[in-house]
């Protein structure tokens, strides 16, 4: 189990970063970690009820547990020594859009803050895009929100497309979000 906690340790400890599926056994932690870092990310624009409900909404313990075991849903832990210093979740394509069936949608890519910039985003989305290759989809999907530039640009680089927009909701406040699209078969 990973130790939310201690997911501020700083990285500079000379210990490797691993990567493994989340197991069942990591829903509390990840549930930890994710409001965390939605929080750290994003909490500053919204009213705190609206937060609160969104956080209580989308990263309970036992949501994450029952995320883990959808064998539709794969997510991935980024781990320095036992603490958790990212993720990333993708499953089917959950958005309002017109897409292949075996299409998928990464749903959620965060890394701590003290993380950033050491590739861990990087892996996590390599892991990602291979599950994702393997599974047949001709698309990976992806909703970013319009004021994000760093996540943007990191989209961008793995050759992502804005397509089209729609509302993300925190609570009751309302997102204009990019709707973005990777092809992951090329033409022949």
């Amino acid at each position: 189990m990973v130790d939310p906690l201690s997911a501020h340790a700083s990285l500079s400890r000379g210990e490797e970063t691993s990567y493994r599926r989340a197991t069942a056994a990591d829903a509390s932690a990840l549930a930890a970690f994710a409001a965390q870092t939605f929080s750290a990310t994003f909490a500053h624009l919204y009213p705190p009820q609206d937060l609160a409900a969104y956080l209580a909404k989308s990263y309970g313990e036992a949501i994450q547990r029952q995320e883990i075991e959808d064998s539709g849903i794969a997510t991935w832990l980024a781990l320095r020594g036992s603490d958790l210093i990212g993720y990333a979740q993708a499953g089917p394509v959950d958005m309002k859009v017109e897409h292949g069936q075996r299409d998928r949608e990464l749903y959620r890519l965060y890394v701590a803050a003290h993380a950033k910039g050491a590739g861990v985003a990087q892996t996590l989305m390599q892991n990602v895009l291979g599950w994702a290759r393997a599974g047949g989809a001709d698309a990976l999907w992806l909703s970013v929100w319009e004021n994000n530039a760093r996540a943007q640009a990191f989209y961008r680089r793995y050759g992502f497309k804005h397509v089209d927009e729609h509302k993300f909701m925190v609570g009751n406040t309302a997102d204009r979000d990019f709707i973005w699209r990777l092809g992951l078969v090329s033409d022949l």
